[in-house]
């Protein structure tokens, strides 16, 4: 019984002894146990496996109008933000409204996504907050906290626990620990996207008509607690607290001439 204890504590302190201790760029505490270079090269072979297996608008004013979005989003990142990466927009033809920023500066757009965010502004809120995920090294956080879990299951195998303890364990930490986390780096990564899309000249407020939509064309959603998302009621909430400051980055980038004159399908309007 001793050695099985000992097996299952080397485990618990292998992983602790991999894990950095980093911080955030709103300076929260955050460990991780994968390298920069290691998670880059992964959301690049993410990103290259998804292109070749889904399919990509052929629309060209459709594309033309997220890079365009997308190209001042970028711009606005300071050079510490942008570092080394290559950072890219594919527009995948799927009708869900959905976008994601992987590790490395690979950015994803579904094009359903134009049915709700239907102004320039409200997709580069989009834009900007999962360009936030990626400033936030959330992917390296998941990745980490999802083999700590794995660790953790493994020495409760060793330790003999039974079926239903471990189930209990899994449950536990996935609703107790990591999914309020994960809340977490979503609020994270709002804030960081509207001060973002802020000085790429944008109007924040439509970062709150955004989740107004959302809440429109929503169906039946989990309760917050076992969401790994706030609630829109809870992100607009956020949000607002945040408008003064944005506003004042939006108007200072105006004033400097950044004016964003990109042009949905479907319109002549610049935003």
């Amino acid at each position: 019984m001793k050695l099985i204890m000992k097996t299952g504590s080397l485990l618990l302190l292998s992983a602790c002894f991999l894990m950095t201790c980093t911080t955030s760029p709103l300076n929260r505490r955050q460990m991780v146990i994968y390298s920069e270079a290691e998670m880059t090269q992964q959301g690049e072979q993410t990103y290259r496996q998804m292109q070749q297996q889904l399919p990509i608008s052929t629309d060209t004013r459709e594309t033309r109008y997220i890079q365009c979005v997308t190209d001042y989003v970028v711009a606005a990142l300071e050079p510490v933000e942008r570092g080394n990466y290559v950072w890219e927009v594919t527009v995948f033809d799927d009708e869900q409204a959905n976008a994601f920023a992987l590790p490395g500066g690979k950015i994803g757009i579904y094009n359903g996504l134009l049915d709700i965010a239907v102004t320039p502004p409200q997709l580069a809120s989009v834009i900007a907050h999962e360009v936030g995920h990626v400033l936030a090294n959330h992917s390296n956080e998941r990745a980490s906290q999802a083999a700590l879990r794995n660790v953790g299951l493994a020495a409760a195998q060793i330790l003999g626990a039974s079926s239903s303890a471990i189930e209990a364990i899994d449950v536990g930490s996935r609703y107790g620990i990591f999914l309020p986390f994960n809340r977490t780096q979503e609020i994270e990564a709002d804030t960081i996207g509207v001060m973002l899309m802020a000085r790429a000249g944008f109007d924040p407020e439509a970062s709150i008509t955004l989740w107004q939509n959302m809440v429109v064309t929503a169906g039946p959603s989990p309760p917050q607690l076992l969401s790994t998302h706030p609630s829109p009621a809870s992100r607009m909430s956020e949000l607002r607290q945040l408008m003064e400051p944005a506003v004042a980055i939006r108007n200072s980038a105006n004033s400097r001439g950044i004016n964003p004159d990109c042009v949905a399908p479907g319109n002549n309007l610049q935003f």
